[in-house]
């Protein structure tokens, strides 16, 4: 399954295709290795990783400027490379709306240039029903896990692999999951390749639908609650009212915006929604 951010013209890479991305602000390890997305690791001065087929190390450069070179794979662009990292998200403004919030405005000052990714929503999918009672060394274990066992190698003896799609894994089997070391992740993860595979759920269609549409659609598949469907909407779909609800972001919320320890996730939710609406 395609992302938001698929390339029709892409083809296989040219040796050393390199790109330099102009951003004010950019965290390379808050963005790529804060619990986000779980397959990029770090190498060198930065983080190696896929995006779709194509094999990437991202690095960052003086004069605000974002280092992505091509190592494997096939080509990318740097419209793909724009989007997928949150460049084109006019963070500047973001902070200007909120510069005397009581609790963004030093957060942002404290992460200056952490970005939003815009990820496959498969790929991310997969990732948070495997987050369950989970951590991020553990998610990204399993999802390379996968992705070595049923995606296709991307490159002579690499070790970097393009995610399977759903029909793939649906292929493959639960047994074949727990034998990878999802546990009982993989019986989640199964489903959710079943209902996509088979059409039931078209997740090429939730950017398109209102949030809350979005969310109630996501929430149908087995092992999916609110805050792993929060999670895809704000890190694949570009739904920015998405509020993932842990018991870090209760704290948060109780202790700057006066929440109450009675709250629901949903109702906690809700008051980020009124408060900060789509941001």
């Amino acid at each position: 399954m395609t992302g938001p951010i698929a390339d029709p013209d892409a083809g296989r890479a040219a040796p050393d295709q390199e790109f330099l991305l102009p951003v004010p602000e950019f965290d390379l390890p808050g963005t790529l290795d804060g619990g986000q997305a779980f397959r990029w690791h770090r190498e060198g001065d930065g983080y190696r990783g896929v995006i779709g087929r194509s094999v990437l190390h991202v690095s960052t450069q003086v004069a605000g400027q974002v280092r992505v070179r091509v190592l494997a794979g096939e080509n990318t662009s740097p419209k793909i490379l724009t989007g997928y990292l949150g460049l084109d998200f006019d963070l500047d403004a973001f902070q200007k709306r909120h510069v005397d919030d009581p609790g963004l405005a030093p957060a942002l000052a404290s992460y200056a240039g952490l970005r939003v990714l815009r990820q496959d929503p498969w790929e991310c999918l997969c990732g948070f029903i495997c987050s369950a009672t989970s951590s991020i060394p553990r998610i990204k274990m399993d999802m390379q896990s996968v992705a070595r066992a049923l995606g296709d190698r991307l490159g002579p003896g690499s070790d970097d692999f393009a995610f399977p799609g759903p029909h793939a894994i649906a292929a493959a089997g639960e047994a074949a999951l727990r034998e990878l070391g999802l546990g009982f992740r993989a019986r989640y993860v199964m489903a959710a390749a079943e209902a996509i595979g088979s059409g039931v759920l078209d997740l090429t269609l939730l950017s398109e639908m209102p949030y809350a549409m979005g969310k109630g659609a996501l929430v149908t598949l087995k092992g999916v609650g609110p805050k792993i469907a929060d999670c895809v909407l704000a890190f694949s779909l570009s739904k920015g009212e998405a509020f993932p609800v842990d018991r870090w972001v209760r704290r948060a919320m109780e202790e700057w915006y006066g929440a109450s320890e009675k709250m629901t996730n949903d109702e906690i939710g809700r008051m980020a929604r009124e408060r900060f609406g789509e941001d």
